[in-house]
């Protein structure tokens, strides 16, 4: 009771607190040490209204949980970051990590999953 919820984990992050002169370069070398950057969206409010804020969406939750542990209160540009999740972005796919590349050969085949189509 009055206290805020956590976000869920999110395979998307919030970059808070940037300097209003950072590129989607720097910031893709700053985190691409922790997986696969699929997008990167910086937002610049005009001059007085508030910091510069990006979103990094990543490959996997996996990737994004490592680069938020890593690089929070990190200074990227001029600025120590805040970081935390984003929102999840509705989607059809599933990701299942940890299996060994033959799986699919040796144990499942689609009709594993036909239950779970719409």
């Amino acid at each position: 009771p009055g206290t805020a919820a956590a976000k869920p984990a999110t395979r998307n992050l919030f970059i808070g607190n940037l300097d209003h002169n950072v590129s989607e370069v720097e910031l893709r070398r700053a985190f691409e040490k922790y997986g696969i950057i699929e997008e990167v969206v910086i937002k610049r409010p005009a001059r007085g209204q508030g910091g510069a804020y990006a979103f990094l969406k990543f490959q996997n939750l996996d990737m994004a949980h490592r680069a938020k542990v890593a690089m929070s209160g990190r200074v990227v540009g001029r600025n120590p970051i805040k970081i935390g999740y984003g929102k999840a972005n509705p989607t059809t796919r599933l990701w299942v990590g940890g299996l060994v590349s033959n799986i699919f050969n040796t144990h499942f085949n689609e009709s594993h999953f036909v239950s779970f189509t719409t």
